[in-house]
């Protein structure tokens, strides 16, 4: 049974009116959105990451500010931002236009090079569970599709609540169509257990920016530490799971998507802590790789340099970033 946020996250009348009027709106563009054909959905989603990019001046700056930092002697960012936030548009129409998308026409959208295939498939046969990490990269709605496809074992997904209860159960049924199962962070320890010890696969994001005391370590990425949830790493190195980054790289505008996969190596180590830090890292730098290559696929919108040290001089990070304190 998914986890559904807790009684009470309604307050207040004008706050439920508003989630009424928001959900109200979001079930109409879900009803309509899975009907367009693929090519007009893409044009939709374009058009609608093009329109927030001209209305959402605090997302503007905290994209140039990102892309500054990772970019330094690119001339063209202006233009680099507005495309990323088109296609970060697509990847959000993504998650309502799936909604019907039958396991046979699975193929139309997606291309599965057999070497990432089969490395996926090799550490499924190994029935030990796997991990898969992935971000906000292409579309990670979509990536539920492609497991599926691959015919893997079902997935056990964390992940946060949408703000609107309404919308949340919603997309919770259109996430768990496929027999997946969605967990929220702080009740997915034990599920995520679960599922590695029936050999089926664990999946979250790992370019969150979490909050100090949800714990993390600060791993360098794109050449400015971040704090990183190192949980996937832990769940890893604890269970001697496999794991892997997996994303769905888009093709021709999002139109069609590529799945990518790579291992990453987790060894038997004395020093716990020390495993999880450098597996962490691992990860950040998997990231970073597709980041640098393709980054009109990153969402570079929001704040992944949230926190900072408070030894770490200035400069080093944008000006978005809150101090913390090493020990919170």
């Amino acid at each position: 049974m998914t986890d559904r946020p807790p009684a009470g996250t309604v307050r207040g009348p004008i706050r439920y009116v508003r989630q009424i009027l928001e959900y109200v709106l979001y079930r109409a563009v879900a009803c309509v959105v899975p009907l367009l054909p693929r090519r007009v959905a893409v044009a939709l989603g374009r058009r609608l990451g093009g329109l927030y990019c001209l209305l959402d001046a605090r997302g503007r700056r905290t994209g140039m500010e990102n892309l500054r930092r990772v970019f330094p002697d690119r001339t063209d960012l202006r233009g680099l931002l507005q495309r990323a936030m088109r296609q970060n548009g697509v990847a959000l129409i993504d998650a309502l236009w799936s909604a019907r998308l039958k396991p046979a026409r699975i193929p139309k959208y997606f291309e599965f090079p057999e070497e990432h295939a089969h490395r996926l498939s090799v550490l499924a046969a190994r029935r030990r569970g796997v991990i898969i990490a992935t971000a906000h990269f292409g579309s990670w709605e979509m990536l539920n599709l492609a497991a599926g496809a691959l015919e893997l074992p079902r997935a056990t997904v964390i992940a946060r609540p949408v703000r609107n209860p309404w919308i949340d159960r919603h997309m919770c049924r259109i996430r768990e169509r496929n027999g997946n199962r969605l967990v929220y962070r702080e009740r997915a320890l034990p599920a995520c257990i679960g599922a590695l010890r029936r050999g089926e696969l664990v999946c979250s994001v790992i370019d969150m920016a979490i909050r100090p005391e949800e714990g993390g370590v600060f791993v360098e990425f794109c050449g400015t530490p971040a704090l990183t949830s190192g949980a996937l790493a832990l769940l890893a190195v604890r269970r001697r799971a496999p794991l892997a980054f997996v994303v769905c790289r888009p093709l021709q505008g999002g139109r069609r998507y590529v799945l990518e996969a790579e291992e990453i190596e987790v060894r038997d180590a004395e020093d716990r802590d020390a495993e999880v830090a450098r597996v962490t890292g691992e990860l950040n730098r998997a990231l970073e790789r597709k980041v640098r290559a393709y980054p009109e696929a990153w969402i570079w919108s929001y704040k992944r340099w949230k926190w900072r040290p408070c030894e770490a001089p200035g400069g080093i990070y944008p000006s978005y970033a809150l101090w913390v304190h090493p020990h919170w």
